[in-house]
């Protein structure tokens, strides 16, 4: 018998795909010029979370559950 082991990082949530995007829009409103450096790094940091944790779910797989 094979026992599951549980993804590595959390489930990720339609609202934190919606949040990210609604982030992403905030700072496309702003124009590139105006969007305080911090707070781009922390929108890409949050991004390559969200991503990697997309890639990481298991359930997406070809033959993963739900």
């Amino acid at each position: 018998m094979t026992a599951s082991t549980p993804p590595a990082r959390p489930t990720v949530t339609v609202k934190q795909i919606a949040d990210l995007l609604a982030w992403a829009r905030s700072l496309s409103e702003q124009g590139p010029r105006l969007v305080d450096p911090g707070e781009r790094a922390a929108f890409l940091k949050a991004k390559i979370d969200l991503l990697g944790r997309i890639a990481d779910d298991d359930r997406l797989a070809p033959g993963g559950g739900a």
